[in-house]
């Protein structure tokens, strides 16, 4: 009897291993995931993101599916123009039964014939990049040299128009960057406030920033000190009449020759000012003043 027992249990599992390899056709419900279109330019209004299919696998496959709980998604490309786009399930056939072999799929058969997807454009405003949370510190000596390049300079919002109008500025994060020495590019984050106020995208999370900086030397130059305003028949004398401007100037340049304006204004002369205070009004973009000296200068007028 027990030998018995023994056979027809072997007789069993035998004839489940034959059956559980035969090929059959088995119900598929599958996920779908969209690809393509631009996420953030476009909202998605309808999107067919489930497909019942009628597949071949074997019994095993289906057992494995079943007990590990393994992946039953695919990708569809929906990368035509239009709000309305649709792929027609004969085009994909192939490329979805290729997704579908890692749990055991050989064929498949749609009870349809497309999906479709259904687009709305999202309104959108476009904002300047503000490095003003940004601290830039040099190490002495250096300098800026010229304006930093930020990249992408603009950044667009996307979003409804209620909640775009309380976004006053797009800026990056809070941050210092010290002891700057030399030419460098930066990448930094943007301060994402619109994430905390609703559906918004922005067209990037993130902009580069140019930052070219030279070594400067610190010079001396005399410069005249002139009288804004003043009335060509009057006849002015100033003590002193000179300036010393004391400025950096960056080493590629320091064959090069400035210009400087140095003045008082003549009100302040008609005012009766004995003290006067001359300010560099005019210099070169290519200097950086440091001081003007004397702080005070007398004004004579010669009747």
């Amino acid at each position: 009897m027990k030998q018995f027992l023994v056979i027809l249990g072997l007789t069993a599992l035998v004839w489940l291993g034959v059956s559980m390899s035969d090929v059959r056709e088995y119900p598929l419900h599958v996920r779908v995931e969209m690809t393509g279109y631009d996420t953030v330019r476009y909202a998605v209004v309808h999107a067919d993101t489930a497909l019942s299919l009628q597949t071949e696998m074997s019994g095993f496959n289906v057992a494995a599916m079943q007990i590990l709980g393994l992946k039953r998604t695919v990708s569809v490309e929906m990368n035509d123009d239009g709000l309305r786009r649709a792929v027609a399930l004969s085009d994909i056939n192939d490329n979805l039964r290729q997704q579908l072999a890692a749990i055991g799929v050989r064929r498949i058969n749609a009870g349809r014939d497309s999906l479709r997807l259904v687009l709305a454009e999202r309104q959108h405003r476009t904002f300047r990049v503000s490095l003003d949370s940004v601290h830039f510190s040099f190490s002495e000596q250096y300098g800026m040299y010229g304006e930093p390049k930020i990249t992408p300079a603009v950044i667009t919002l996307y979003g409804a128009d209620s909640i775009l109008a309380t976004i006053d500025a797009v800026h990056v994060e809070r941050m210092d960057i010290d002891n700057i020495s030399a030419t460098a590019t930066y990448r930094l984050k943007l301060d994402p406030v619109w994430e905390r106020i609703g559906d918004v995208r922005a067209s990037a999370k993130e902009v580069e920033v140019y930052l070219p900086v030279e070594p400067y030397v610190e010079r001396e130059y005399n410069a005249p000190i002139v009288v804004d305003g003043a009335d060509s028949s009057v006849r002015l004398r100033l003590y002193p009449d000179e300036a010393r401007v004391r400025v950096w100037v960056a080493q590629r340049d320091l064959e090069r020759i400035p210009e400087f304006k140095v003045a008082i204004s003549y009100d302040d002369v008609l005012a009766g000012a004995n003290h006067l205070t001359p300010r560099l009004v005019q210099f070169p973009s290519w200097v950086r003043p440091r001081s003007v000296e004397p702080r005070e200068v007398q004004c004579v007028i010669i009747k």
